[in-house]
């Protein structure tokens, strides 16, 4: 007996030490992802330090021909001196060499202009530094022995300059001491504590310790490890770094507080008696996580962030004050939030409204049995939801085009006269409300007509026996038993109405001035057409998921009060 319970004990703690080290190594991984990173840029800086010494040298003496000092005291291979050519050839830079050596054999040198495959690289080099006005630095690992550094670096002359030197700067230390003392104090916690409690104390341990260590070594490489985890409180001030190890923490904490709880075993328990049923859905659930899950979560963390230059800055919930406090906008303008999500609920209202009315009424039609080739009908009116909705758009827009559309001309042959239908807001709006008509109520007429059909016929028959009226049967036995089809239709309409962004963007283009934009055609031009602000966009998105979630809820609610009726 008693070694039966020893043997219990000890199967008990195996597992929780197990998640208790699982968990250290998690946040292990994700610091020496940070060390590599910190020293992949400290080593950057320091050889494009470098570089930019060896080019001015290079450059300053290269008028006067260079000097083998010069050359030593450059380190450099390659050096190239490009004369930006006046004339351009469509929306290209040439260039042209000035001086062009190769500094191990100087009798080597380049003339003319820049081209041909084997300068291709160096062209677009010398390109990219003119257009940002600003150094551009690339490493060259084709030999991985080797590593070169290639800069190219814009010159007040209005010349660029490229060196190419070797990458003679080693990357700093990892803290090694550090992580594995963090470690070790995880392990002797994980065996030390209750099974029950291993795991939160182990992963609280590392989740501390390794963000004062991981945010001191980005604040500073040099010292002790003790001395780098000092930097840590201010590194927790610096960057996106808090945000993502914040993140990380949450989740992994949470995993160690479900297991304090009995959840993971129990979840584990689940699916060991569903072992089968869980395999067959595996590749789902992978492709969800993946495909859904991560660009969710990577599109949340990115709206409290800034995007400029190239580089992301957490700046918390700047973003999302900006949007809901208008940006300083009337409300009136189009780029005002509330402005937008007028548009936006109008838009679904509207279109939502005229798929359900349609729809329902040409399945009405389509049910009477005294109405013959029902079938070329349902083909027929079915089309436009078969064709993709970005061709029928593109159509849509040709129709309405001022001059030329087969709408004005209609409306000039009927005495009515053209309308210039993306010059104001409401003929513009009507256009978008048109266009996405024709395209959504096939579906809200394929399901009435399946609901229809599935009523009996039998309760029309008593109904008439009764002597109710056509208007009452259609009240108080169609719309009932209707409802309970209708209505998950109308809120997956109401959603896919509401991001409908191919009709927007490719008929109105949110013309004029952007005031037919919704809130989706918003968030793309505020990260594509207005300065690539990808952070304002990330929280557009995240503003709209939240309104769909509301708006969800609350439907199903409504629904389900309906069906209590």
């Amino acid at each position: 007996m008693k070694r039966t319970k020893k043997s219990s004990w000890f199967s008990r703690h195996r597992a929780s030490a197990a998640v208790s080290i699982l968990l250290a190594f998690v946040f292990v991984i994700v610091g020496l992802f940070t060390v590599l990173r910190v020293q992949t840029r400290v080593q950057e800086s320091a050889v494009r330090q470098r570089g930019i010494h060896s080019l001015r040298l290079l450059v300053a003496d290269s008028s006067a021909g260079l000097k083998p000092d010069t050359v030593a005291r450059s380190k450099a291979e390659k050096f190239f001196l490009l004369q930006t050519m006046k004339k351009y050839e469509g929306q290209l830079l040439r260039f042209r060499f000035m001086e062009g050596f190769d500094l191990k054999n100087l009798k080597r040198r380049f003339v003319g202009q820049v081209q041909g495959p084997g300068m291709e690289h160096l062209h677009d080099l010398a390109a990219r530094a003119v257009v940002r006005q600003g150094p551009v630095v690339e490493f060259d690992t084709t030999e991985k022995n080797n590593p070169r550094l290639v800069l190219a670096l814009p010159l007040p002359t209005g010349d660029v300059g490229i060196v190419v030197r070797p990458v003679d700067v080693p990357p700093p230390p990892a803290p090694w001491l550090g992580i594995f003392l963090l470690l070790g104090l995880a392990i002797v916690l994980a065996v030390v504590l209750p099974p029950r409690w291993a795991p939160l104390g182990a992963g609280g341990l590392m989740a501390l310790g390794g963000a004062l260590l991981f945010a001191g070594y980005r604040m500073t490489t040099l010292g002790s490890d003790f001395a780098i985890m000092g930097q840590g409180f201010t590194g927790l001030t610096k960057g996106y770094f808090p945000l993502a190890w914040l993140t990380l923490s949450l989740v992994l904490l949470g995993v160690a507080a479900l297991w304090a709880t009995g959840h993971v075993g129990r979840f584990f328990a689940t699916i060991k008696q569903n072992r089968i049923a869980y395999t067959y859905i595996l590749p789902a659930m992978a492709g969800m996580l993946v495909l859904v899950l991560l660009p969710f979560a990577i599109g949340l963390g990115l709206g409290f962030m800034n995007h400029c230059n190239g580089q992301f800055q957490f700046i918390g919930l700047s973003n999302f004050w900006e949007i809901l406090s208008g940006g300083g906008s009337s409300i009136t303008n189009p780029l005002n939030f509330y402005f937008t999500l007028g548009v936006t609920l109008m838009w679904t209202f509207l279109n939502v409204f005229l798929h359900v009315s349609i729809g329902l009424s040409l399945a009405l039609l389509l049910k009477d049995p005294a109405l013959k080739m029902k079938g070329i009908y349902r083909v027929l009116l079915i089309i436009p939801w078969a064709m993709p909705n970005y061709i029928t758009a593109l159509m849509w827009k040709g129709m309405f085009q001022q001059q030329y559309g087969a709408i004005n001309i209609l409306l000039d042959n009927l005495g009515i006269g053209g309308i210039s239908w993306f010059s104001s807001f409401w003929p513009a709006f009507m256009a978008n409300v048109i266009t996405n008509t024709w395209l959504g109520f096939p579906f809200m007429m394929v399901v009435s007509l399946g609901a229809l059909q599935s009523i009996p016929g039998s309760l029309y028959e008593a109904a008439e026996v009764d002597g109710a009226s056509k208007w009452q049967q259609f009240k108080h036995i169609t719309l009932p038993l209707l409802r309970p089809a209708l209505f998950p239709s109308i809120i997956l309409g109401s959603i896919w109405t509401f991001n409908m962004f191919n009709v927007i963007y490719l008929v109105s283009g949110g013309e004029p001035g952007g005031g037919t934009d919704i809130l989706i055609t918003e968030a793309y031009q505020w990260a594509f057409k207005r300065g690539e602000r990808y952070g304002l966009a990330a929280a557009y998105a995240t503003l709209i998921f939240i309104v769909l979630i509301l708006y969800s809820r609350a439907a199903n609610k409504l629904s389900k009060a309906s069906e209590d009726m």
